[in-house]
C-alpha cells in the first residue's frame, strides 16, 4: 500500500467519471481514413496465437476465452515468517529461472517495519482482518529467495543489509517497495547483469548487480508514480528496455489508477511515461500489469483492483494483448485468468498480484503474490504458483454444441514457413479439430485428418498423401473446424 491507497475506496465523483471516460476513449482503436491501424497489419511468424486478432479473417459459432489455470497444491509456497518481514503487503514478485545456475530466483517486496501497534501485536493469522491506516514510520525493502524446484524456497542469510544490528537476513535492497528486477542476458557488462528499477515522480532509482544480491544504486530524474509492481524487460524486437508502471489520472481527490509505459536504450535515459491502458469500469481500476513478449505479441497480466461498493477492496488478474506494447486489447473483461478463491479463509481470497511467467517445455509457470485479506486492510501475504498449458493464455472454443453443430475459425493469409503444421488444442472425448488449407480464391487445397485428442504442437496429418512441402514459402489461409475443442495456437515447425 501507499499514501494514495488510503483514499482508494472513496466514492468517485461525476467529474472523475468524465475524465476516466476520456482515458478509455484515448486508448480505444480509432481507424483513420487511408491508414491501416497497426493491429490490422499482417504478421509473419513461425508461431501464431489465436488471440492475435490480426491473423483472424472470420469466425463462426466460436468465442475467444481465457485459458484455465491450475493452482499448485503446495500453495502458499512461502509466507511472511521472518522478523524483518512483518508484512509483504503488497507481495510483488520478480521471479526468473536461471539457466546458468540451474535455480529459481525470487525478489519480493516487504514492509520491514510497521509501527501501528494495534496491528503488529496481532497474531499473524489474524492480521488479514485488522484495520489499516497510513503510518509515516513504515520502512520497506526487497528480499531474495531461491529454489531448486520452484516449489520449496529458501531465504538465505546473505550478510548484505543490517536489520536491528544483524546482517543475518535475506534483505538485498533497503528503503523501497515495488521494485522490478530482471536478469539481463543482453547486457555485456557482468557488473550490470541484474537490473532493478523503481520510478517515481520526483526521482527514479535504478540498481545494478553482478549476482542479484549485492546492488549499486543510481538516482535518475523523475519518471512516473511507480508505487506498484514495476515490470521491466529487454525487448529484442525494439532494441530497448521497456517499463510498465503506475500512473494516476483525474483530480487529486478522485483520481484513479492506470498503466503507463516508458522505454530506454541503456536503462538510464527513459522516454516520458505515457498512459497505455485504463480500465473500462471506474470501480475496476488497473492497479498493475506485468508484460512479456511471446509468439510475436505482447501479453499483459492485468491486475484489476475493485473499488466499488460490492466486493470492494480485492484484486484479481485478467488478460490483455498488444501488437506493439502500446495499443492494448482486453480479452474477456470481467473474467479472471488467475481467479481469487471463493473461500474467505483461503490464502488468495483477497488479492492476487501476478509476476512475469516462466516458460517450460510442457507448461507455463504463473507465479503470483497473494493476500488473504482485502486490499484496504493489513493482510496476510504469500508467494504462490498457478500453471497453464503451453500457449494456453486464450483460445477459441465452440459456443453452441450438439450433434449437428460445429464451429470454425479462418485465418488471413500466412506464409507456410516449413512443411509441417502443428496445433495446440484441448479436445474433449467427443471432439476434434480439422484443418482445411485455402488459396486466395477460397478454394480448398488440402484437408487434414481429424485431430481427436488434446495436444501441444501436435503435427497435422493430411489426407490423400498431401504434403505441405508443396506450399512451402507460399501464402495460404487456414480454416479450423472445431467440435467440442478449444484451439490456442498453430505453428510451422520441422
Amino acid at each position: 500500500m501507499n499514501a494514495h491507497d488510503r483514499k482508494a475506496a472513496a466514492k468517485v465523483t461525476i467529474a472523475a467519471i468524465a475524465v476516466f471516460g476520456a482515458v478509455v476513449c484515448a486508448n480505444s482503436a480509432i481507424a483513420r481514413p487511408g491508414r491501416t491501424p497497426p493491429d490490422e497489419k499482417q504478421v509473419s511468424s513461425h508461431r501464431y496465437l489465436l488471440l492475435d486478432s490480426r491473423i483472424i479473417e472470420s469466425t463462426e459459432n466460436v468465442k475467444l476465452t481465457v485459458g484455465v489455470v491450475r493452482k499448485d497444491k503446495n500453495n502458499p509456497l512461502f509466507v511472511e515468517d521472518k522478523p524483518w518481514e512483518p508484512s509483504f503487503n503488497n507481495p510483488y514478485l520478480s521471479i526468473v529461472y536461471d539457466e546458468q545456475d540451474k535455480i529459481y530466483k525470487c525478489w519480493y517486496s516487504i514492509f520491514i517495519q510497521c509501527t501501528e501497534e494495534s496491528w503488529i501485536d496481532r497474531p499473524r493469522e489474524k492480521r488479514a482482518w485488522g484495520p489499516w491506516k497510513w503510518s509515516p514510520d513504515r520502512d520497506f525493502g526487497v528480499c531474495y529467495a531461491t529454489s531448486k524446484d520452484g516449489i520449496h524456497w529458501a531465504k538465505p542469510e546473505l550478510g548484505v543489509i543490517d536489520f536491528k544490528g544483524s546482517k543475518k537476513n535475506n534483505i538485498v535492497i533497503h528503503g523501497t517497495h515495488g521494485v522490478g528486477v530482471m536478469k539481463d542476458l543482453h547486457e555485456t557488462d557482468p557488473k550490470k547483469r541484474y537490473k532493478a528499477i523503481l520510478p517515481g515522480k520526483r526521482r527514479t532509482r535504478v540498481w545494478f548487480s553482478p549476482d542479484g544480491v549485492k546492488w549499486t544504486g543510481k538516482e535518475l530524474p523523475g519518471l512516473d508514480d511507480g508505487d506498484t509492481y514495476n515490470c521491466v524487460f529487454w525487448d529484442p524486437a525494439l532494441g530497448k528496455y521497456v517499463l510498465f508502471t503506475r500512473h494516476w489520472q483525474g483530480p487529486r481527490r478522485t483520481h484513479f489508477r492506470v498503466v503507463s509505459r516508458s522505454d530506454s536504450p541503456d536503462f538510464l535515459k527513459w522516454s516520458p511515461a505515457k498512459v497505455v491502458l485504463a480500465g473500462v469500469d471506474r470501480h475496476l481500476q488497473i492497479h498493475d500489469m506485468p508484460v512479456f513478449r511471446h509468439a510475436g505479441v505482447y501479453i499483459g497480466l492485468v491486475g484489476l483492483f475493485e473499488t466499488g461498493p460490492t466486493g470492494a477492496s480485492r484484486q484479481h488478474v485478467e488478460l490483455a494483448w498488444s501488437p506493439d506494447s502500446i495499443k492494448w486489447h482486453r480479452i474477456q473483461p470481467g473474467t479472471p485468468l488467475i481467479p481469487n478463491s471463493q473461500d474467505m479463509n483461503d490464502y488468495d481470497w483477497g488479492c492476487i498480484f501476478a509476476a512475469g511467467p516462466i516458460f517450460k517445455k510442457d507448461e507455463i509457470l504463473l507465479y503470483y503474490g497473494a493476500d488473504k485479506g482485502r486490499f484496504m486492510s493489513w493482510r496476510q501475504g504469500s508467494a504462490c504458483l498457478a500453471r497453464l498449458r503451453p500457449d494456453g493464455f486464450a483460445g477459441y472454443e465452440q459456443v453452441v454444441g450438439g450433434n449437428s453443430r460445429t464451429a470454425s475459425v479462418t485465418t488471413k493469409p500466412v506464409i507456410a514457413v516449413t512443411g509441417s503444421l502443428r496445433l495446440s488444442a484441448d479436445v474433449a472425448m467427443s471432439g476434434y479439430v480439422k484443418v482445411t488449407l485455402l488459396d486466395k480464391e477460397n478454394k480448398a487445397l488440402a484437408e487434414s485428418d481429424l485431430i481427436a485428442k488434446t495436444g501441444t504442437d501436435a503435427e497435422v496429418q493430411w489426407k490423400k498423401g498431401f504434403s505441405l512441402d508443396t506450399l512451402k514459402g507460399k501464402e495460404i489461409r487456414l480454416n479450423f473446424e472445431l467440435r467440442d475443442a478449444k484451439l490456442y495456437s498453430f505453428s510451422f515447425s520441422d
